[in-house]
């Protein structure tokens, strides 16, 4: 019996202002992938005030062999649902070449780590319905669904 070999080990360590262009490039694709029209500027815009406050989010960085191959994005805020400090895991993307190898998974375990160490008593986030794969890594994870639908509306900017 041949076993199957060992999938590759994903360095991931907090982002910071070094990994602007690699955060903005692996976000570039992510928005790309699920259709929602953003600009370089606006995405420029979240991502530089999120590595100006680290109170705000943070950035989880995935390297194989020092490359970058998948970003994570935590955003915190106080919950009255959860008691206190909660996260949002508003991004998690492994670029499509890398997939299927346990990345996600491992990605997604250390940013609920990073979350734990924050002091964050719970991780939320979303799937879109037309990705069930990505559905299926998080319910492996531990996470379950909900039966709410999140809306969301623009507001003028400054």
């Amino acid at each position: 019996m041949t076993l199957p070999p060992p999938a590759p080990r994903l360095h991931v360590a907090l982002a910071g202002g070094p990994d602007r262009e690699e955060l903005l490039g692996l976000l570039d694709r992510q928005f790309a992938e699920i259709e929602i029209p953003l600009s370089r500027e606006t995405l420029a815009a979240g991502v530089d005030g999120a590595l100006a406050d680290g109170r705000r989010g943070s950035f989880l960085l995935g390297r194989l062999d020092g490359a970058a191959v998948a970003v994570a994005y935590l955003n915190f805020q106080w919950s009255l649902e959860h008691g206190g400090l909660s996260a949002w895991l508003e991004e998690l993307f492994v670029k499509p070449e890398h997939r299927g190898s346990g990345l996600g998974g491992q990605l997604l375990a250390a940013a609920c780590a990073h979350a734990a160490e924050r002091g964050c008593a719970a991780v939320d986030l979303e799937v879109e319905e037309a990705h069930p794969r990505a559905a299926r890594l998080y319910e492996r994870a531990g996470f379950s669904s909900h039966r709410r639908a999140r809306w969301v509306r623009r507001l003028p900017g400054p």
